[in-house]
């Protein structure tokens, strides 16, 4: 007997039938890794291997419904060139039964890779060798796009999902190099054209201050930090940080520019059943001065309705009613000039249009005539004289007047504190100032529950994050700082930094 399961156990090894099964369940549940090769795809024996993540990794790349499009961007080294690599995509899709679909991956308009969506919740990966010529511009562009028709049904409807599959962050381009990822400026771009500031629990506080500060400084020059708190990993320091900020340009002088509207993608003809909707969004609290809009010249044309049905059209400015007008369906253009109340508007405004016909619906599978309507490019917004103020303009002109700008800390901070500290300080701070670290006094001080009692000698401001984002808050002489949660204190001339332990 001991023979024998020692003769069948033998067996079992050589036959390797565990890892067989492995294989066969996971290509049963998930489909086969597919590799759809290249025939200029070159192969190198270098060691000198990199990972590149996608840029705007915090952003998900979502495709929902047929059809759906996105894109994903892989910033390409510098001063390290790749000899040869290949694009893994992993993806997880959700679809309904009866669907018949499929995931398309382009590189440079020229299709690459495919995948079949089955049903159910499944993860699939991919794999797709890269030719010399991926590798000749300073970024890869990757586009998704999702094809396929839904489940049959007595009827369909526009807001029908048969689908939704989402591109992991696992994605990534595996390179070989002909040199090792040395320099600061390729391991940031091999990051995702991000820095990875390293922030372990031992960081004194006073290294603290200088890595946010010089985080700080990469989001003013267009580039973005995540504070990584592992003791281990290989995130920059304060030397590297500062090798790596010299590669990047200084952020340019803030120009006064009039308030940019009408994206891009409102315009354009669209063809819609029932009703079609536009949303513009503008801001008034840019890093130059603002002109309050006062009028929105608004130019469309519609297509022409039959069976004498008539438009309606809606304008609405914050959620609140500025317009509304019934437009002849035998009137193709239509131009009006609309007021923009100055006490309907706030830092930041979101304008939501919506076309809707008198043409009748007979039932729930009847959508209608198809329709037609178009905004055209000509649409603008009429600026008043009057120039945007709000507590954050107002914080911003006063710190446009100090330079240097000194930071400093009551008490240490985590990574997750850091990194909410370093984006308000790069939302407040004009792009042209200098920051430093402060070590007795400051004039900003990221302030937490636990910092040591402080009260203002004179008028500062009070940054923190409030039911609607970032809140500005007006403080008086002689009051004591709220300190809720975490927050930064700004006053127009130094404060005394006590000084406590790290």
């Amino acid at each position: 007997m001991g023979f024998l399961l020692a003769g069948i156990a033998l067996l079992l090894s050589t036959m390797n039938i565990l890892e067989k099964g492995q294989r066969y369940i996971l290509e049963a549940t998930s489909g086969p890794q597919l590799v759809f090769e290249h025939r200029t795809a070159s192969v190198s024996d270098s060691t000198n291997q990199a990972v590149l993540a996608r840029a705007n990794s915090d952003q998900p790349i979502i495709l929902s419904g047929f059809p759906a499009y996105q894109s994903a961007v892989f910033i390409m080294p510098v001063d390290a060139r790749p000899t040869s690599g290949y694009l893994q995509i992993n993806a997880t899709s959700q679809v309904l039964d009866g669907v018949e679909g499929v995931l398309r991956i382009s590189i440079r308009n020229a299709r690459r890779g495919e995948l079949l969506l089955r049903s159910g919740e499944v993860g699939r990966s991919l794999q797709i060798p890269l030719s010399p010529m991926d590798f000749a511009g300073n970024q890869l562009v990757v586009s998704f796009s999702l094809q396929g028709t839904g489940p049959q049904k007595q009827c369909s409807q526009d807001n029908s999902t048969p689908a939704v599959v989402e591109i992991e962050t696992t994605s990534a381009v595996f390179l070989t190099l002909d040199r090792p990822l040395e320099s600061a400026r390729d391991q940031v771009h091999a990051w995702g054209n991000l820095v990875r500031v390293a922030w372990p629990a031992w960081l004194k506080r006073d290294e603290q201050v200088r890595r946010l500060v010089l985080a700080t400084q990469f989001k003013q020059r267009g580039v973005k930090t995540v504070f990584d708190g592992a003791s281990n990993s290989d995130a920059l320091t304060t030397d590297g940080l500062r090798s790596a900020l010299t590669v990047f340009p200084s952020a340019s002088e803030p120009q006064t520019t009039p308030v940019q509207t009408l994206a891009r993608a409102n315009t354009g003809v669209r063809q819609f059943y029932r009703k079609a909707v536009w949303r513009e969004r503008y801001s008034l609290d840019g890093n130059g001065p603002q002109k309050i809009p006062s009028h929105l010249d608004l130019n469309m044309v519609f297509g022409r309705l039959i069976g004498g049905h008539s438009w309606t059209f809606t304008i609405t400015l914050n959620n609140r009613l500025v317009f509304q007008d019934h437009i002849d369906g035998t009137q193709s253009d239509y131009s009006v000039l609309v007021e923009l109340p100055d006490a309907m508007q706030m830092s930041h405004n979101e304008m939501e249009f919506v076309a809707t016909s008198s043409a009748p619906h007979t039932g729930f599978c009847d959508r209608g005539p198809e329709m037609v309507a178009e905004m055209l490019p000509e649409t603008q917004l009429v600026l008043s004289d009057v120039t945007y103020s709000g507590p954050l303009t107002e914080l911003r002109a006063m710190l446009s007047g100090t330079d240097p700008i000194k930071v400093a800390t009551l008490t240490s901070l985590t990574a997750l504190d850091a990194a909410l500290a370093s984006d308000w300080l790069s939302e407040i701070v004009p792009p042209q100032a200098t920051l430093k670290p402060g070590d007795t006094k400051a004039h900003i001080v990221v302030v937490t529950p636990d910092s040591p009692e402080l009260q203002l000698l004179n008028t500062g401001w009070l940054v923190f994050h409030g039911t609607d984002g970032l809140t500005v808050t007006r403080l008086d002489a002689g009051s004591e700082v709220p300190r809720s949660a975490l927050a930064l204190l700004i006053v127009p001339t130094t404060i005394d930094i006590p000084q406590v332990s790290s």
